[in-house]
């Protein structure tokens, strides 16, 4: 007589790990205020990018706060490439390029002014060659009264919807 050996799957404590994927952002567009908010900026990122054997490459960044940050030790220049636009015509193909070759980890574009296409396009680039990229834009009083009166305005209409 064959003995089998039933289990019941019902009293068996089972595992449940949470698998949510968190989706890397590869471009990302943060504005800036003032320039304490930039300095703040720059640290964080030369803390989060100041890999062995990787560049940090800036294009057109703004030269006092880095020199300040290099003086107080918070970041290492030796790891930063510098273009300034004024000495140097850049290309979106060449920053495409720079992103997907992946020698850097991280790019940083100041005061860029991009559109939505050429935005998608640099984060198809930087997740190809894994490569942040990062753009700073100072945030002018119009730009902060408009934001304020976009948000209102979403708010408001967001209200009138919930009426």
């Amino acid at each position: 007589m064959n003995s089998i050996n039933h289990i019941n799957t019902n009293n068996l404590a089972l595992k449940t790990t949470n698998m949510a994927i968190k989706k890397h952002k590869w471009c990302d567009v943060r504005s800036i205020a003032n320039a304490i908010e930039l300095s703040q900026q720059y640290t964080e990122i030369f803390k989060n990018h100041d890999l062995d054997n990787k560049w940090i490459l800036m294009i057109n960044p703004e030269e006092k706060p880095l020199q300040q940050l290099s003086v107080q030790g918070k970041i290492d220049p030796k790891r930063i490439l510098k273009v300034n636009l004024h000495q140097r015509n850049i290309s979106l193909n060449t920053i495409k390029d720079a992103l997907e070759k992946g020698h850097c980890s991280a790019v940083i574009l100041c005061n860029a002014t991009l559109d939505k296409s050429q935005l998608s396009q640099l984060t198809q680039f930087a997740e190809k060659g894994q490569t942040q990229c990062i753009i700073l834009t100072k945030q002018t009083q119009k730009r902060l009264n408009q934001q304020r009166l976009k948000n209102y305005v979403t708010l408001s209409d967001s209200s009138l919807l919930l009426h």
